[in-house]
């Protein structure tokens, strides 16, 4: 073994000493741990967090630009799943040495620009209207791409973050969704922290992510957190286990921070983006569900289950009562739930008789209910609001506020009241007025976009937030509204309600900052990152990194000059190719993973974490034209010849009819499936968590072969050159399509050295085949290589550092474009190697994010590429 593995070097601790009498990271949490390095040596009671702030600093560094690859041998031993084992404790030091001499001595990546004239004038524009390009999945466009490596424009995708602050005696408490974090409390008047709720997450897919508004006790604060994929737990005797106790809902003392309670909720699909929680003194109040991805087939459930908790003695009760997108009010001695069947579910919280009333309404109830005085307020998906006798049931009086927005899955925000009146957004981008007890409409405003937050009142002012970032303030009376002002909260849509008090409004921005603006003139008063970070000139430098899972997956389509991408926002957006300009959006009520699929005027896609919904819409409009009913669809959709072929999470092959949604056939596996369908004239081929690949004929679903392998995943099989190429866990294997008989296999050197993984979908120009791996999969985010192979053979020509890793690569007929899962940068070097065999860059761009598995898509002079940082790029 190398240097790594047996001895820690003399000169580390005097390098520690050196550095740090003269250099900071800017983190806390990274020097905090650099000191204490210098006193007490690694053990199993600090290992952990070490190997934990170790990430951080490396994604730190990363973002700053850092070649980090002198670290890449330490990285291939620090990977395994779980806390670091005791023999590597040496090797954990002698990284942190390392860090250290990279911090004093900075070796940063170079950008390189490309010359426009070094190419042969290709001007075509050929549409890139599924994944890979076209039905074979294969990534190769005969465009030309972009030649200089400029951004030409970069749009908002944004985040499902519905988080809000809350505030309470000149506190504010706040989730931070990190894979290191939990919870922030800051000072009101400057956004200080006066503590920080740790974690010490390691794998992105195994540590859950806090996402709930806070609720404030007397000596608690409890948060609630969305579920990884898969969780391990540290037992007594140090062995690494894999569980399935889901304890997400966490009591944090509220003078010191600390964890002290966790109760079981079960499981959130990250995806989903948000975790309820409600409570009060006395009470908790969640929606729950059943999830278990690693099942086989999956496990898959709503959260469609009312449960309390009593604070005192943990006792309570859970009525199951049908789907729940909203939070669970606690009102006095209720517990009042509005389902996606129309209903509001009165309950009582004491006593054996549970319902108290059923309140049956004309459409979904979407968003939270709200309680003033005797009545009980809901909002419908139809444009109706609700005022309903709290002690009846019974509906007291409905007003029609609009007549409903058919791309909104939220048409309103929850409804706030205040002072006798009720303040409600809208998805019409309209900000509405109603009289409490009348239900008499006192006025409406309009707005800039849709308002998702629910709106924040201060004496005879009200402020509201939309989905382009502005807030606005509004001066109001009973019959008159008119704005004070507007500004701009950051860059990214703002879900999460609105919150605070005199001292400031506070807007927690889907770009995870939590912003303070002066009531009075809408000034900036501070910001908060909910990531862990450093500044450099005013910019953010992450340590830190979204837990749950991958969410910047979806990669982007083009056709007709539109680009389709879906989000983790719930939505997919149409955007004009040539300025970046939204021309539409759709909303689910889960994240949309895979691309778009377009064909004939139509878009194509499923969601995860939400309903059983899938979706066919107007390429031009956004307008819906047929819904169907498969269940959740992580894959990218592939129309082709009057058929939608996908599969879904618990494991179904299906083919729908692409005029109706009507399912045609399905094929049933024994594990989700998430390898994107590739298509020839006659067959389908995807893969199943359930360890093969298959091949089913397009018309008629019947089973042609199954190649049995380790653990299909996300990374699609292509057809190129008469194989079918696909992903094998740690290796690349050319299969025969009509025979299912392996041609060849190619496997990371590296391997052998330590954990590696292949997860991205391979790319084809000529005879050449790209793929690419990376150490690990999700914990130390480091070593991504692109490897060129020869399609027919399997055999190595060369490779490159610092491309590719979840991500995978795209191709012209001269060139290979590649972002990387674990540096920040887009590259695109030329087929041909240098005379020497090295690669040969052409260019290559720094940007906001890493990329994880999304791909580009090439249409023209441009590519398209949706990144970690929130944005969808366009390179030119």
């Amino acid at each position: 073994m190398s240097k790594f593995g047996f001895i820690f070097l003399a000169g580390s601790l005097f390098l520690h000493t050196h550095s740090l009498a003269q250099l900071s990271t800017g983190v806390d949490a990274i020097d905090q741990v650099r000191q204490e390095m210098r006193r007490v040596p690694t053990n199993d009671e600090n290992s952990m967090h070490r190997q934990s702030v170790l990430f951080s600093w490396f994604r730190h560094m990363i973002h700053r630009g850092m070649d980090l690859s002198s670290l890449h041998e330490a990285g291939l031993i620090l990977s395994q799943w779980g806390p670091v084992k005791p023999e590597h404790y040496p090797v954990l030091d002698e990284a942190y040495a390392q860090m250290e001499e990279l911090l004093e001595h900075p070796n940063f990546i170079s950008e390189v620009r490309g010359d426009p004239n070094s190419f042969s004038e290709n001007v075509s524009e050929t549409d890139w209207p599924v994944f890979g390009g076209g039905r074979s999945q294969s990534g190769f466009s005969p465009d030309a791409g972009p030649v200089i490596g400029e951004v030409a424009w970069k749009f908002s995708a944004g985040l499902a973050w519905y988080a809000a602050a809350a505030v309470e005696d000149g506190r504010v408490y706040v989730a931070s969704p990190g894979l290191r974090t939990l919870l922030y409390c800051l000072d009101e008047q400057t956004g200080q922290p006066v503590w920080t709720t740790e974690q010490d997450g390691l794998q992105i897919y195994s540590t859950p992510k806090a996402a709930s508004r806070p609720v404030i006790q007397d000596d608690r604060v409890v948060i609630r957190a969305t579920s990884g994929s898969w969780e391990y737990e540290k037992q007594a005797d140090g062995q690494i286990v894999f569980t399935d106790r889901a304890k997400h809902i966490f009591h944090v003392d509220k003078a010191s921070g600390e964890v002290v309670e966790q109760t079981d909720a079960n499981r959130i699909d990250y995806r989903r983006g948000y975790a309820p929680v409600s409570g009060n003194e006395e009470w908790i109040a969640f929606p729950r569900s059943r999830l278990d991805l690693t099942k086989r087939p999956a496990t898959v459930g709503m959260l469609d289950t009312v449960c309390v908790k009593n604070t005192a003695d943990g006792t309570g009760w859970e009525m199951r009562v049908g789907e729940l997108f909203g939070d669970i009010l606690l009102d006095g001695d209720l517990a009042v739930a509005g389902t996606d069947e129309g209903k509001l579910y009165a309950l009582n919280l004491n006593g054996q008789q549970r319902v108290k009333w059923v309140y049956q309404a004309n459409g979904p109830i979407r968003c939270t209910p709200a309680a003033a005085e005797d009545l009980l307020i809901a909002a419908t998906e139809t444009g109706m609001l609700l005022g309903i006798d709290r002690e009846s049931g019974a509906l007291r009086w409905s007003t029609r506020l609009n007549r409903g927005n058919p791309r909104a899955f939220h048409l309103f925000s929850s409804p706030m009241i205040e002072q006798g009146k009720i303040f409600i957004g809208s998805a019409t981008k309209e900000l509405y007025c109603v009289d409490l007890q009348s239900g008499r409409l006192c006025w409406k405003a309009e707005t800039d976009d849709w308002v998702r937050a629910r709106p924040f009142v201060l004496k005879d002012k009200v402020y509201a937030a939309t989905l382009s970032g502005q807030v606005h303030c509004m001066q109001y009376n009973d019959s008159s509204v008119q704005t004070l002002w507007s500004v701009p909260a950051g860059e990214h849509q703002i879900f999460a309600d609105l919150s605070g008090s005199e001292r400031g409004v506070l807007v927690s921005s889907s770009e995870l900052f939590l912003y303070s603006l002066n009531p009075q003139n809408g000034q900036l008063q501070w910001k908060h990152s909910l990531l862990e970070c450093s500044y450099e000139d005013g910019e953010r430098m992450v340590a830190d990194v979204v837990a749950g899972g991958g969410d910047f997956q979806s990669p982007p389509t083009v056709c007709d000059g539109i680009v389709y991408a879906g989000t983790p926002s719930r939505f997919v957006f149409a955007v004009d190719a040539a300025s970046g300009e939204e021309i539409w959006r759709f909303e689910t009520s889960g994240q949309v993973s895979g691309a778009p699929g377009v064909q004939d005027g139509r878009v194509y896609f499923g969601q995860q974490g939400g309903n059983d919904e899938m979706f066919c819409v107007d390429a031009r409009t956004g307008d819906p034209i047929w819904t169907s009913h498969p269940g959740w669809v992580w894959v990218s959709s592939m129309p082709d010849e009057g058929r939608v072929f996908a599969g879904t999470v618990d494991g179904r092959i299906i083919a729908l009819d692409a005029g109706n949604g009507q399912e045609l056939w399905e094929h049933k596996t024994n594990g989700g499936v998430y390898p994107s369908p590739a298509v020839d004239a006659d067959k389908v081929y995807t893969g199943s968590w359930d360890g093969g690949y298959y091949a089913l004929n397009k018309f008629s679903g019947a089973l042609e072969w199954v190649f049995s392998c380790p653990y299909p995943d996300s990374a699609a099989g292509t057809l190129w050159k008469g194989r079918f190429i696909a992903r094998t866990q740690k290796s690349l294997t050319a299969i025969d399509p009509n025979t299912g008989k392996k041609i060849w296999n190619f496997v990371d050197p590296r391997t052998k050295t330590g954990h590696t993984r292949m997860n991205s979908t391979p790319s084809h120009s000529g005879d050449y085949t790209f793929a690419s791996t990376t150490i690990d999969h999700d914990g130390v985010a480091m070593g991504a290589r692109l490897f060129c192979l020869d399609t027919h053979t399997g055999k190595e020509l060369w490779h490159y550092d610092g491309a590719g890793g979840w991500t995978g690569s795209v191709c012209t007929p001269e060139t290979v474009i590649c972002g990387s899962s674990t540096d920040h940068f887009v590259t695109c070097l030329a087929l041909e190697p240098n005379p020497d065999g090295s690669p040969r860059i052409l260019w290559r761009t720094k940007v906001g994010g890493i990329f994880q598995e999304s791909i580009p898509a090439i249409s023209g002079r441009r590519a398209y590429v949706l990144c970690t940082d929130g944005y969808l790029y366009a390179f030119q």
